[in-house]
C-alpha cells in the first residue's frame, strides 16, 4: 500500500472561515479557537477555507437520494421485520423505496462534483480541523425531532464518509457547560496523519504508526533530517523512527556526487560503527523510492548494533574506491560538520 505514515514538515491544517462556524455558540467558537491556537503553537501552518462544499456534501446524507443505497442493503429486511429496527432509522430507509432513479443519479453526480471541489480546497493541506459537533441537545429534544437534530449534530461529520475521508476526534475543553471536541479530518488512507495532528492536541503522540506496518529504512547521508534529499522521504509519507548505529563492520566514503553523498561498504575486517537514521515507509512508497534511486546508490541489508537487520543504503566496493574514506568520523553528519569548522 502507499499510505502516508507521517506528514511532511511543516504540517498544514485548514480551518473554516467565520461562515463555516455559524452553527456554533460564542463559547463553542472560543473553545474551537483554543484548538486552532494550540496547533499554531506547535508550528503547524494554518489556512482558512470556505467550508461550503463540505457542508453541501453533508446535506446529501439526509436530504438526498443516497439513502437508496441503504434501502438496497437492508430495505427488504426492514419492510418484513419493522419491529427489528429503530423506528426513525427504519422510516428513513423505507422512504427510499419511493425515490426515483433519476434523483439518485443526480445526487451521485452532485457528490462527484463536490469531491472535486473539496479536494481542490485541501490541495497542499494535510488535514481539516473542525468542531466535532454543534451542540449537546437533551434526549427529549432528540426524541421530538430525531432527523432534524441528528442532521444538525452531523453538520461537521456527515460529509466524511461521503467524501471518502477519515477523521480522529479528541476532547478540546468545555463550552456552554458541556464537553467540547474537535475532529482532525484527512483524505482517505491518511489516518496516521490525522492521528498525529490530533495527538498534538492531547499530548499523547505515538512513537510508532497505527496501524502498524510499513518497512524500516536506514539512511546515512543526504536523506538525513536537515539534509538536501530528506524531502524525498517525507514526500512519500515516511516517518522518522529514531537514531541508529550499525555494528562495527562498515566503512563510509564521501562520494563525488551532487549533492554530496556517502557510500556505505560492508567491511567486517576493517569497519566501524556508523550513525544513521531509521525511517518507516509504506511498501509502495519504498518501491517508488527505489525506482527513483540514482546510481551508484543501492539498497541492501544493514546490521544494527542491536542485532537487527534493516534495509539501508549500500555501495559496492568498486564505486566506493573513488571516494574519500571518512569512516573515522563515525557518520555523515559529523563529517559534514567537520568540513565547516575553521582550521586553527
Amino acid at each position: 500500500d502507499g499510505v502516508r505514515l507521517a506528514a511532511a514538515a511543516p504540517m498544514r491544517v485548514a480551518v473554516p472561515n467565520d461562515a463555516g462556524l455559524a452553527p456554533l455558540s460564542d463559547a463553542a467558537r472560543r473553545a474551537f479557537q483554543g484548538s486552532v491556537e494550540a496547533l499554531r503553537a506547535e508550528g503547524i501552518e494554518l489556512q482558512t477555507i470556505d467550508l461550503g462544499p463540505f457542508l453541501d456534501a453533508a446535506k446529501l446524507l439526509y436530504e438526498g437520494a443516497l439513502v437508496a443505497e441503504r434501502y438496497a442493503a437492508v430495505g427488504e429486511f426492514i419492510a418484513q421485520h419493522p419491529a427489528e429496527a429503530d423506528p426513525t432509522v427504519g422510516g428513513i430507509i423505507l422512504s427510499a423505496a419511493r425515490l426515483p432513479a433519476h434523483q439518485l443519479a443526480a445526487d451521485l453526480e452532485t457528490l462527484d462534483q463536490l469531491k472535486v471541489q473539496t479536494r481542490e480546497a485541501l490541495r497542499g493541506i494535510d488535514a481539516l480541523l473542525l468542531p466535532t459537533t454543534t451542540d449537546h441537545p437533551s434526549i427529549a429534544e432528540v426524541q421530538a425531532e430525531p432527523v432534524r437534530i441528528n442532521s444538525r449534530l452531523g453538520t461537521y461529520t456527515n460529509f466524511v464518509n461521503l467524501l471518502d475521508m477519515c477523521a480522529a476526534a479528541v476532547p478540546a475543553g468545555i463550552a456552554d457547560g458541556s464537553p467540547f471536541g474537535v475532529s482532525v479530518i484527512a483524505q482517505g488512507f491518511d489516518d496516521q496523519v490525522a492521528i498525529d495532528i490530533a495527538a498534538l492536541l492531547t499530548g499523547e503522540q505515538a512513537d510508532t504508526p497505527y496501524p502498524t506496518g510499513g518497512v524500516d529504512l536506514v539512511v546515512f547521508g543526504a536523506h538525513l533530517r536537515g539534509h538536501p534529499l530528506n524531502g524525498e522521504l517525507t514526500a512519500l509519507g515516511a516517518r522518522f523512527a529514531g537514531e541508529v548505529h550499525t555494528t562495527p563492520e562498515y566503512r563510509m566514503v564521501a562520494l563525488p556526487t551532487d549533492p554530496p553523498k556517502p557510500g556505505i561498504v560492508y567491511d567486517p575486517g576493517d569497519g566501524a560503527s556508523l550513525s544513521g537514521e531509521r525511517w518507516t515507509i509504506s511498501t509502495a512508497g519504498l518501491g517508488r523510492f527505489l525506482a527513483e534511486l540514482p546510481a551508484p546508490m543501492a539498497l541492501g541489508k544493514i546490521r544494527l548494533d542491536n542485532g537487527e537487520e534493516v534495509t539501508g543504503f549500500r555501495c559496492d566496493p568498486s564505486t566506493a574506491s573513488a571516494g574519500e574514506d571518512i569512516t573515522a568520523h563515525g557518520g555523515w553528519r559529523t563529517y559534514r560538520q567537520a568540513l565547516t569548522q575553521p582550521i586553527n
